[in-house]
């Protein structure tokens, strides 16, 4: 009983008492341009005596910067815990900014140990006692930059044809890579007077890095027209941060050319106008679809109708070809005795019966069935 109550006399000054902590804090760059990131780096180190001794941290949420978590690594070397965070921070807002953090040490209380003492041991009502950490605040500066972007970038186009028929679509891919604020990308919005444009939602592949997001940003493009235009150059600014100087991310201009030989407007179903905004890629392949779709449709048709007249033709050489009654029956039999039906009904009475039938109004009449 004695050693019982003596462990639980050890226990109860084990949790009661604090844990002694150091932080180490440091910022890669304290410089910044607007838009541009840079790394925080927290790094505490504690003593586990207490078992439910913890750190809780929310990052600031004054706007001056967006703080995007990078990593979190928590390792142990017997009773000493060191908890590091790395933190991404884009720069929001132009000029001198203090950034005051505030993690919070958690300890055990005293209701806790007494409900140690006592057996009570329902974990989920663990109170703790939370203590601000006092770090030293860090000064940054933030320069203007008169863009939206911020990094290392490159642009490319691609397009697949400069010359096409009336209202055949052309398509256009914008890709941008490369690291830096690559989030903070729009939709790139295209107006050409005279030409249907579709777009399709920007497509985002990247990933967190200690310079930014790394990686590409994408948008596709489709232009259907009945006469010559151009697609205008596309042109994004930002702030070079291997020179530190503002550029330009810039596309050729692409003239088309459309040729003579294409359908007219005319000529299509129900000469409907498409509406002139608000295309997507989807709404084009709907469109592209029932556009093909009656364009395979007559193509279909047409090609059914071809041996369909072939045969026909066939059957007509054949009809013309009959010299006699009994050829005639035979041939129409072996064409379509169902089509041809009231008129072997005729040459079967001409030949089993002895009837008069005129061969020639007996061809006629085959001849207007075909």
């Amino acid at each position: 009983m004695k050693k019982l109550l003596g462990s639980l006399l050890l226990l109860s000054m084990s949790l009661f008492a604090k844990s002694s902590y150091e932080w180490q804090v440091s910022l890669s760059e304290r410089e910044l341009y607007l838009h541009q990131s840079t790394v925080l780096k927290m790094v505490c180190t504690f003593s586990k005596e207490g078992k439910n001794d913890d750190i809780e941290f929310v990052p600031p949420s004054d706007g001056a910067f967006e703080y995007i978590l990078l990593s979190e690594n928590r390792s142990f070397e017997g009773a000493i815990q060191t908890l590091t965070y790395q933190y991404l921070l884009f720069a929001k807002e132009t000029g001198t900014h203090q950034i005051i953090l505030k993690p919070q040490m958690l300890f055990t209380t005293q209701s806790a140990i007494d409900n140690v003492i006592i057996g009570r041991d329902n974990v989920n009502d663990l109170e703790v006692e939370k203590e601000i950490a006092k770090i030293t605040p860090i000064e940054v500066v933030v320069k203007e930059n008169a863009y939206g972007l911020a990094g290392r970038l490159q642009i490319t186009s691609d397009l697949d044809l400069r010359e096409v028929s009336a209202y055949e679509p052309v398509h256009l891919a914008i890709r941008i890579e490369g690291d830096g604020n690559l989030h903070d990308l729009d939709n790139i919005q295209i107006k050409i007077d005279g030409v249907e444009v579709f777009s399709d939602e920007a497509q985002k592949q990247y990933a967190l890095s200690e310079t930014g997001y790394i990686g590409s940003w994408s948008q596709r493009f489709a232009f259907v027209s009945q006469e010559d235009f151009v697609i205008p150059s596309i042109e994004i600014g930002y702030l070079d941060l291997t020179r530190q100087q503002e550029k330009v991310l810039k596309t050729e201009a692409f003239p088309i050319k459309i040729k003579a030989d294409g359908i007219k407007r005319e000529e299509l179903i129900d000469k409907v106008d498409l509406p002139s905004e608000g295309f997507t890629i989807e709404k084009y392949i709907d469109y592209l679809y029932y556009f093909l779709s009656f364009i395979s449709g007559f193509i279909v048709a047409k090609l059914v109708k071809l041996p369909q007249r072939t045969a026909q033709k066939q059957k007509g050489e054949k009809i013309k070809e009959a010299k006699t009654q009994k050829e005639l029956l035979e041939t129409l039999i072996v064409c379509d005795k169902h089509m041809f039906a009231s008129e072997i009904q005729l040459l079967e009475s001409a030949v089993y019966g002895g009837n008069s039938v005129d061969i020639k109004i007996v061809k006629k009449q085959a001849f207007s069935k075909l």
